[in-house]
C-alpha cells in the first residue's frame, strides 16, 4: 500500500516537473520566436501619398491606422500625408498603430484660457492659434486690473478651429467712486447687459414678462432707477419682455 502511494507522488511530482519546463520552454523560447518571426518589417514610407492610398497600403500590410493631426501646406493640395508616426524605415510589428498628419484646411486646438492675461499676452496666443480677434469690450472692474482680459466668448478647454472669431472683454479699472445707474428703458437684453457692464455696474437678475405690443428681450423696468448714483458696482435687475 505504502508504495503504491510512493509511486503515485513520484508520478506527480514527475508531472509537476515535467509542465513547469514546459511552460518555461513555450514561455522563453517558442513564444518569443513565434511572435518575432514574420511579424516584423520596416515601415513603408506613406508621405506625400493621397491620405485614401496611404490607409490602404498601410491596412494592406496589417498596420491600424489613425489621423494624428491635420496641418496647412501651400504646395500641397488637401488630403495629402506630410508626416508618419513611426517613421519610415522602422522595424514595426504587424497591428501597430501608425500615425498620420494630414494637409487640410482646419486645424482644431484647445481653447487656452486667456482671462487674468494682459490684452497683449491675449493678443499673441491668439496670433498664435490663427483665431479672429472679433471684437474688445472694455468695462470698468474691481477684480481685474486696467488692460487685463475680463471676459472670453470661446469657453477654455473647448475644441475651435483655425479662424474662429473670439470676443474679448477688457478691464477699465477699478470703476470711479460715484456710478450712475444707466437708462436701460427701451434697450435690446443684449445692449441692455454691455450698457451696464460698461457703466460699471454688474448685471442681476432677468425676470421675464409677457408682452404683446414689444419685441422679446425688450427691457421693461430696471432696479435701481437711472440716474442714481452708487460708489460700489451693485448688480441691476431688469423685467424683459417675452412671447405670452
Amino acid at each position: 500500500m505504502r508504495t503504491d502511494i510512493r509511486n503515485i507522488f513520484r508520478q506527480l511530482a514527475a508531472f509537476f516537473i515535467f509542465s513547469l519546463v514546459l511552460v518555461l520552454l513555450l514561455d522563453k523560447i517558442v513564444m518569443p520566436l513565434y511572435v518575432r518571426h514574420g511579424r516584423e518589417i520596416k515601415l513603408m514610407d506613406v508621405r506625400k501619398q493621397r491620405a485614401a492610398e496611404a490607409v490602404s497600403l498601410l491596412k494592406a500590410n496589417g498596420f491600424q491606422v489613425e489621423f494624428a493631426d491635420t496641418v496647412e501646406a501651400g504646395n500641397l493640395p488637401h488630403g495629402v500625408i506630410v508626416d508618419q508616426q513611426p517613421p519610415p524605415g522602422f522595424t514595426v510589428k504587424k497591428g501597430r498603430i501608425v500615425r498620420l498628419v494630414v494637409t487640410g484646411g482646419e486645424h482644431f486646438f484647445s481653447m487656452p484660457n486667456l482671462v487674468g492675461k494682459a490684452l497683449r499676452a491675449a493678443q499673441l496666443l491668439i496670433d498664435g492659434n490663427k483665431l479672429l480677434l472679433d471684437t474688445v469690450e472694455y468695462i470698468y472692474s474691481s477684480e481685474k486690473p486696467e488692460g487685463v482680459v475680463c471676459e472670453q466668448s470661446l469657453l477654455p478647454g473647448s475644441m475651435v478651429a483655425t479662424g474662429t472669431p473670439l470676443r474679448l472683454v477688457v478691464s477699465k479699472g477699478a470703476p470711479p467712486r460715484q456710478l450712475e445707474v444707466p437708462n436701460l428703458i427701451g434697450l435690446s437684453l443684449a445692449n441692455a447687459r454691455s450698457t451696464i457692464r460698461q457703466a460699471g455696474f454688474r448685471v442681476g437678475l432677468i425676470r421675464y414678462v409677457p408682452n404683446e405690443e414689444l419685441n422679446p428681450n425688450t427691457v421693461l423696468d430696471q432696479n435701481p432707477k437711472a440716474g442714481r448714483l452708487y460708489e460700489n458696482p451693485i448688480p441691476i435687475d431688469l423685467h424683459v419682455t417675452a412671447e405670452p
